[in-house]
């Protein structure tokens, strides 16, 4: 039973990181997209 307590908070806390990292990497996507638009725009 031990074991299960600290498992489940390990795991919950690797699902929460996943998704923060996939958050992050949208993120990141989509600024890296708004970058590239406004060069095409200046480079024009």
């Amino acid at each position: 039973m031990t074991i299960e307590i600290f498992q489940l908070p390990a795991q919950i806390q690797q699902w929460l990181n996943l998704r923060v990292a996939r958050h992050l990497a949208a993120q990141a996507a989509k600024f890296s997209r708004g970058q590239d638009s406004e060069n095409q725009t200046v480079n024009a």
